[in-house]
């Protein structure tokens, strides 16, 4: 009698084909018809070449298994399909593999090495820079992108692109990293201080005439127009500390007191010569608020 498929005869006696190897019929050494395919396996006694697929991801099973065998971590499975794997490869540089199954590392961390294994991948993505990821291909560097201008900022992990600075605020290094004056790797914001107002990231002194006198402005006119009567340089938070003297003048939205012409009477003559007010409002300190002060008072 032939002997049957996955077995093999010698002397007369039937043996199963061993693990890894096929057999059809009227066989008659161990060795059978030959081994299995890559990406199935075949226990003893296996009749074809592709008798039971490897699995899944996580398993692989070269020419010849006998039974599959898991994947290394840090590597993924390669094959026909994902139930026929037959080959394990390292996981490259900017993903990870878990169970034979190779992932872009997440936004906002990066993958300096092959072979990692999880989802923290190598790290964050360092301050003031942006990691980006799918639908981006992966970032293999803690500095991937620099974040770009003082419009933006990137604290740790900032992924796919940098966060904007909202008006009103502006943006820092607080890293410790050396400020090469290109504004290029911000990592923070702060509220704007009293006597600026920012945009686009960049804090700027309230100009002449105006002032400041809240935080996390952003209009040009800051708080407003200095009032009449009071001077506002560059950067002024509080107008009051600045009151023309007696015998200058300021019109609203002045940056200095202008001096009275020496030709204009002082107001304590005026008032006495034509008597325009009485004695108790004469006493009054001169206005300082118009040119006309200087000569009525």
């Amino acid at each position: 009698r032939i002997c049957e498929p996955g077995t093999y005869c010698v002397d007369g006696k039937k043996y199963l084909c061993p693990a890894g190897r096929y057999g059809t019929s009227g066989e008659t050494s161990p060795l059978c018809t030959g081994l299995c395919t890559r990406g199935y396996y075949c226990p003893k006694g296996s009749t074809s070449p592709t008798e039971r697929e490897c699995g899944a991801d996580g398993l692989i099973c070269r020419t010849g298994s006998p039974e599959p065998q898991p994947i290394q971590v840090g590597y993924y499975s390669i094959g026909v399909t994902n139930t026929t794997r037959f080959f394990q490869t390292p996981c490259e540089p900017g993903y990870f593999c878990i169970d034979g199954i190779k992932y872009q590392c997440p936004a906002g961390t990066y993958g300096a090495t092959s072979g990692l294994s999880t989802a923290a991948c190598s790290g964050l993505c360092a301050p003031g820079f942006y990691c980006p990821s799918y639908p981006n291909p992966p970032s293999i560097s803690r500095t991937q992108n620099e974040c770009g201008n003082s419009s933006v900022y990137c604290p740790e992990g900032t992924g796919n692109e940098p966060e904007f600075v909202k008006s009103g605020y502006y943006s820092v290094l607080t890293t410790g990293m050396a400020d090469d004056g290109r504004n290029a790797t911000q990592n923070d914001v702060k509220i704007c201080p009293k006597g600026f107002y920012c945009r686009q990231g960049i804090r700027i002194r309230c100009p002449e005439g105006t002032y400041g006198d809240v935080e996390g402005l952003s209009a040009v006119s800051c708080s407003g127009w200095c009032p009449a009567g009071y001077y506002c340089p560059f950067a002024t938070i509080d107008y009051r500390l600045n009151p023309c003297l007696p015998g200058t003048y300021a019109t609203k939205g002045a940056a200095v007191c202008m001096p009275c012409p020496a030709s204009s009477q002082s107001r304590a003559s005026v008032l006495k010569t034509f008597q325009l007010l009485p004695p108790e409002q004469a006493e009054k300190p001169p206005c300082t608020t118009h040119r006309e002060c200087c000569f009525f008072g």
